[in-house]
């Protein structure tokens, strides 16, 4: 059983996702305190890439969007074990990925504390579902959980601690 569980006060956590379909990637990130409450969900149509180009991208952006909102503690999960590695340095960096991942380590610097890990995708259902949104748009957009009740829905499964059975890799 898995389940998303909400950073420390004083903490935000960003979850990030990639999703590659068979002429389109996206990618989705979601910001949110420690009452579960979005701060920031945004979704990305970045045309076409290779998945786990998309979930490199989709965690530069959601760097960026933290720092844009001026966030300076930061727990980061993420479903892409090979990117989480990669910005540990336990594994070696594709060179595909290897300049936005310097940039991303760049990015972690400019906070006071951060940290990142591995979870699974059953965990990482609101970044999964907001980058598959990614694929019905041109560009970018912010999205309102308000106006998605399947949004909503998660983030209050979220938060409530609902658990979910690990469907395996």
């Amino acid at each position: 059983m898995v389940r998303w569980y909400p950073p420390p006060l004083g903490t935000f956590k960003l979850n990030f996702d990639g999703s590659s379909k068979s002429s389109s990637a996206a990618a989705g990130i979601i910001i949110r305190n420690n009452e579960g409450i979005s701060i920031s969900a945004c979704t990305f149509n970045l045309g076409q890439t290779q998945a786990f180009m998309a979930e490199d991208i989709a965690l530069h952006k959601g760097l960026q969007e933290a720092r844009r909102l001026q966030i300076d503690n930061l727990l980061i999960e993420g479903d892409n074990l090979l990117i989480i590695n990669a910005v540990k340095g336990v594994w070696s960096t594709p060179w595909k990925i290897s300049n936005i991942i310097s940039d991303i380590k760049h990015l972690l610097n400019l906070f006071t504390t951060w940290d990142i890990k591995h979870i699974f995708r059953e965990a990482n259902s609101a970044a999964d579902w907001i980058a598959n949104v990614g694929h019905l748009i041109v560009g970018n957009m912010y999205i309102d959980p308000t106006n998605s009740q399947r949004l909503a829905t998660i983030l209050c499964n979220d938060y409530s601690g609902v658990t979910l059975v690990r469907r395996g890799s």
